[in-house]
């Protein structure tokens, strides 16, 4: 068995969660839709409109509050517990009423998954250059089987998932 490198404190969010009360709606009920780099994620955050935006990208999230779900990735362990921590922060910040939009995740039963087609997957893929096209595959795999285990609906666009979440 493998030994931990690396370890985490958890600390107060307060600040963090202050901040983003101040761009991002706090809903009644929160929601989180998960699916695989090279999707449009990011793009569709950034794309809001209005003063204080509906959908919060998963990685700024993770990362104002801390989580480095990349350190030590290698060590099977240190990558469960990064990855653990990621599933905390979105179950705790949906509760919060935020709705969250991204990919890192270890077990998290999300609201919706989105895996776009095959062609328009790749096409997105191509503009990444820190993607290549086996771990797209890999990931694509990866978060179906993911949906499906937990039974949560596949969408083929972020648009079409958000839809789905906003009429729950």
């Amino acid at each position: 068995m493998s030994k931990v490198k690396s370890t985490f404190m958890f600390t107060s969010g307060n600040k963090v969660y202050n901040k983003f009360n101040k761009s991002y709606k706090k809903h009644k009920k929160g929601y989180v839709i998960l699916g695989p780099p090279g999707i449009g994620k990011t793009t569709y955050v950034r794309n809001q409109e209005g003063e204080l935006k509906d959908w919060i990208d998963a990685d700024y999230l993770l990362g104002q509050l801390g989580v480095k779900w990349h350190q030590n990735e290698k060590n099977y362990n240190d990558r469960k517990l990064n990855y653990l921590r990621c599933d905390y922060i979105l179950e705790q910040s949906k509760l919060l009423g935020y709705r969250i939009i991204g990919a890192p995740h270890w077990e998290y039963k999300a609201d919706a998954v989105v895996i776009p087609p095959l062609k328009i997957h790749k096409m997105y893929a191509k503009n990444r250059k820190d993607l290549n096209e086996k771990l797209v595959m890999e990931l694509r795999k990866m978060f179906k089987d993911h949906a499906k285990k937990y039974k949560i609906r596949i969408f083929e666009t972020i648009e079409d998932a958000v839809n789905y979440v906003n009429k729950k």
